[in-house]
């Protein structure tokens, strides 16, 4: 069984056909819709503010959501995260990949079908283009 905790009057809401490792940890404001993956040791933790995973989308393990206080999180359906990427307070487009160890900051937007490199940091308030890649420190479309 996962673990899944409640927080200040909000309980993660998970659709039935989505597996949650049981190392992972869900907390407080997030909704986790259809066939979505969640690798162990993933810290999802709508504490602050809220975490919508689209149906399909795939956490890896390691994996930290979180975000300033007031600010949702949203991964749109079939986003992917890589192993050990941490994703703070940003909005992922569609069906877009975000590479291993990568950190994609707040109020930044991935737009569908884009790519993310591996140790990319994508600094708060970027905007990325649909269909984009984006690599480096910080990151640039390449």
């Amino acid at each position: 069984m996962a673990n899944i905790f409640s927080f200040k009057g909000f309980k993660p809401v998970v659709h039935p056909s989505s597996f949650i490792h049981p190392n992972a940890t869900v907390t407080g404001n997030v909704i986790i819709g259809k066939d979505v993956y969640i690798g162990p040791g993933a810290a999802i933790r709508g504490d602050w503010g809220r975490i919508e995973i689209g149906d399909g989308c795939n956490v890896q393990e390691n994996c930290t959501i979180h975000m300033f206080p007031g600010k949702t999180v949203v991964l749109e359906p079939s986003a992917h995260v890589g192993h050990g990427a941490i994703i703070h307070g940003a909005h992922l487009g569609e069906n877009c990949l975000i590479g291993m160890n990568a950190v994609v900051m707040d109020d930044v937007e991935i737009g569908k079908e884009s790519i993310v490199g591996a140790l990319t940091f994508v600094a708060a308030n970027t905007i990325i283009p649909e269909r984009s890649l984006v690599v480096g420190n910080p990151g640039k479309i390449v």
